[in-house]
This record gives structure tokens, sequence and C-alpha cells, in this order.
């Protein structure tokens, strides 16, 4: 039985100061000649976002500080709905002999598959299908389908991340507002 993640609170007030790194683990091996090979063991790279907030009220400091300890600081992953990279809307899933689609992100001419969507809408050859589930990130309809139908979906999708260390940190700014320092989130799997 699959384990629920709890999601990042919903206070979407972040700093501008946000960043978010890509990260590869490639083995580079030099020989004598300077021929030059490489490996790497991932199939998908690991994200680092590093995010603050501009401002919290009292109450979102302690909805913050809260689910920090609900997930024990890096101890327990979590869904992150990031502010940029969030949705997919129109992107080409397969044809209608699959019945069922894995949901996918998009980040150039790049795609990895995403395991966690919601408010997914399919369509086959531009039209709605009703009857679909989702399990994770696999989408499956229960309708009949054409096999020649170009399957296209729109959803909204999360980020399984993890806090990169053990502490969050606020600031008291005013008398209610609070600041947020930058905290960093990596991408599990």
């Amino acid at each position: 039985m699959a384990i629920e993640l709890r999601k990042f609170p919903p206070i979407r007030k972040f700093a501008w100061k946000s960043t978010k790194e890509q990260k590869w683990n490639t083995t580079i091996k030099t020989s004598g000649s300077g021929r030059v090979r490489t490996l790497t063991t991932w199939q998908y790279p690991q994200y680092i976002i590093t995010a603050q907030y501009a401002w919290l009220s009292t109450e979102e400091y302690r909805i913050l500080h809260g689910f920090i300890s609900q997930v024990r600081g890096s101890h327990e992953p979590f869904l992150w709905l990031d502010p940029e990279d969030y949705e997919e809307k129109g992107i080409r899933l397969g044809s209608g002999r699959d019945m069922q689609w894995q949901a996918v992100r998009r980040m150039g001419d790049f795609i990895e598959p995403v395991a966690y969507v919601e408010n997914v809408t399919l369509y086959a050859d531009g039209k709605k299908l009703n009857g679909i589930t989702v399990d994770g990130g696999l989408i499956k309809c229960t309708g009949a389908v054409p096999e020649d139908a170009v399957i296209t979906a729109d959803y909204i999708y999360y980020w399984k991340v993890r806090l990169s260390g053990d502490s969050f940190q606020t600031e008291a700014r005013y008398s209610n507002i609070f600041t947020s320092k930058a905290f960093k989130l990596m991408t599990t799997r």
C-alpha cells in the first residue's frame, strides 16, 4: 500500500529570489591520450529548488512551522506545487490503443514522468473523454476510445521533494509580519 504524501501548504507569497538547479550524476574518465568517456546512472535529473517567502502573516508562519514539524525536517518527502512548473495543457500522451497513459512533464524537448497529478482532463482527437481514473501518474480510461485516436491531456502535477536539511528559519520583521530565510527542496523518486 502506497503512503499518502502530505502537500506543502498552499501559501503563494514567494520572493523573487527562487532558483531551480538541475543535477545529474555523471562520471567522467579521461585516458592518457585525452579521450573522454562519460557515464550517468540516472535516467532523470534531480532538481534542487531554492525558495523563500517575502512575507507571511502570523497564521501562515504557524502553518509552515507546523508542516515542517509534521514531515520532521528532511525525514519525510512531500508534494510541492511549484510556482512556475506545475501544469501541462494539451500534452500528447499516446494513442487510443494504449488505454492507459503515463503523465509526463515537459522541459523543452525533454520529457520525464510525473507520479502525482490532479484535475486531469483527457482528450481523444480533441474530444473530452469521460470515465477516467488516475492512480499516481497513470491515467486510465474505462470507456471506449478509438485505437487510432491521438490522446492528449491537461493536468496539474506535483513534485515529490524533501527538505535538503532539517531546518526552516523565519524572521519577525514587524508586528505580525514574518519572512522566511531561503530553504532548499530536493526532488526524490
